[in-house]
């Protein structure tokens, strides 16, 4: 389940990039089928339970799980016409809320893309380095959070609250996207446990 990006935390993924899970995330980011949302939020739920199982991250009342979704440019949310790893994060943030054991669960989308990104099909790992350095920001310290009980409801508490913090994405491909996130999550006081994605290349 882990993948092979290079980066400065850990990152798994459900499968390899390639086959049916490609298509399947290919035709729900391109293709219109946003119902693909749930599967995607419940093998990543999955994938948390395996994860705590083995060790590899908190157990679910240890302490507050954290979903931050990657961002997508305001331009790919206007061609998909949704979110579309924000609603992958929100079905995965209710699969966990509601199992049993549960632990507090907080949906953080603190990042968004700022100015104009290139679209990363065919880009290398320089290029997709290059393409995004500098425009992954933090949102304003105001971000609405949405948290279970018990979990931190404002970003501030958010920061004063030890907590297991995921980064969520739909695919990595180099770790370009997952690294420059993690980068500015921790840059901002947050630091990142690891990366949960779908798919990895």
């Amino acid at each position: 389940m882990r993948t092979r990006a290079d980066l400065r935390v850990p990152a798994w993924a459900v499968a390899r990039h390639t086959g049916p899970p490609a298509r399947a995330v290919s035709a729900y980011k391109d293709r219109g089928r946003s119902d693909l949302a749930r599967p995607f939020g419940t093998a990543l739920a999955a994938a948390v339970d395996r994860l705590r199982a083995e060790g590899e991250i908190a157990e679910a009342g240890e302490r507050p799980t954290v979903l931050v979704p990657a961002p997508a440019s305001a331009r790919a949310r206007r061609r998909r016409g949704f979110d579309h790893v924000r609603d992958i994060v929100d079905v995965l943030a209710a699969d966990l809320a509601g199992s049993v054991p549960t632990g507090p669960v907080v949906v953080a989308p603190l990042l968004e893309v700022r100015g104009r990104v290139r679209d990363a099909s065919g880009l290398g790992a320089r290029a997709r380095a290059d393409n995004l350095s500098g425009r992954i920001r933090r949102r304003p310290a105001g971000t609405v959070l949405r948290a279970s009980p018990g979990a931190p409801d404002t970003v501030a508490a958010l920061l004063a609250t030890p907590a297991t913090v995921l980064l969520v994405d739909d695919v990595v491909t180099t770790g370009a996207t997952a690294a420059e996130c993690a980068a500015v999550l921790v840059a901002g006081g947050l630091p990142v446990t690891g990366v949960l994605a779908v798919t990895a290349a």
